[in-house]
């Protein structure tokens, strides 16, 4: 499922690609192509083609002087790098000044290949019995880290129960939904009663462990051709250390993998009794997110049919 953008497009010439690849690399070169990648639903991402061996990279750009997301997203690219085998985008270069271009923007590494949405065009079935095998593996040494809290990786503090770090979100969530009036009387009185048990139900232990926190087809990037599809690796990382709950029903909200991924995944991480009803929870929280920053019918829908299911 794709989105309209939520922010404003960045217009980007070749004559700034050639002034922020002249900022970073401390040589000139000349721009050779600049294409639009898809996803980018709150930043302007190019593909920036240019004469050197580096090329290509991704350039992500924002309107928004000292962009807050954009610092973050460099800077959880250089903490998976440095702590993690997790395969991200190397970070290249950072300006947030809107100073040598008129937008704050960050240079990072060109993963070969498309998006799985875009690749499942063309992977065969074993392409796709391998790729998400290789998915969990990664997904599963992600999950072996551990942290000291549950929040930002960045942060120096946080919570040390998730119920008090994933409650304050979900309860966000809801009122703003609610305040859209765009989901039913009925269905926002099964979801309010939920809350009010959140504690007895989402009772699991678990440590801390890092995440992506958005893994879905646009954000798994895949390279090769029919038959020898291989995975180059995950793109827009959050960043956090969280429940890893949180982020199997993640993937599993767009159906992004399936059994094969949990075949391999539990080898590692066994499932606590009871994840297939606690994963309905969290799917409640990303659509209910969904519907506020996008306001689709088909995500009204959603957490419509999802609420109804709520005892």
């Amino acid at each position: 499922m794709f989105d309209d953008p939520l922010n404003p497009p960045v217009e980007i010439t070749r004559d700034h690609a050639e002034t922020l690849l002249h900022e970073w690399l401390g040589e000139r070169v000349r721009c050779t192509g600049l294409r639009s990648l898809s996803g980018g639903c709150c930043y302007t991402v190019r593909e920036v083609l240019f004469d050197h061996p580096r090329s290509p990279v991704v350039l992500k750009a924002s309107h928004t002087r000292d962009d807050d997301g954009l610092r973050h997203q460099f800077r959880t690219l250089g903490f998976f790098e440095q702590h993690t085998s997790f395969p991200m985008p190397r970070p290249f270069h950072c300006d947030l000044s809107c100073g040598s271009v008129p937008f704050a923007f960050i240079v990072m590494e060109r993963l070969p290949g498309s998006n799985l949405g875009e690749a499942s065009a063309w992977m065969t079935p074993d392409d796709r019995v391998r790729v998400e095998r290789r998915i969990a593996e990664a997904v599963s040494e992600l999950h072996d880290h551990t942290g000291p809290h549950f929040g930002s990786i960045h942060a120096s503090a946080g919570r040390t129960r998730w119920i008090d770090y994933f409650r304050p979100k979900l309860e966000e969530n809801f009122t703003d939904v609610r305040d859209t009036g765009l989901v039913s009387a009925r269905s926002l009185d099964r979801i309010e009663k939920l809350l009010g048990r959140l504690d007895s139900l989402l009772d699991t232990p678990g440590p801390p462990v890092m995440v992506h926190g958005d893994i879905w087809a646009t954000n798994i990037i895949i390279s090769g051709s029919p038959g020898s599809a291989r995975l180059s690796g995950f793109v827009d990382g959050g960043g956090d250390y969280a429940h890893h709950e949180y982020e199997l029903a993640y993937l599993e909200v767009w159906q992004t993998v399936g059994p094969e991924f949990f075949s391999h995944y539990k080898l590692r991480h066994p499932l606590a009794d009871g994840y297939h009803d606690r994963k309905r929870i969290y799917w409640l929280n990303t659509l209910l997110l969904h519907v506020w920053l996008f306001r689709s019918q088909g995500y009204i829908d959603a957490v419509e049919r999802l609420a109804a299911r709520i005892p």
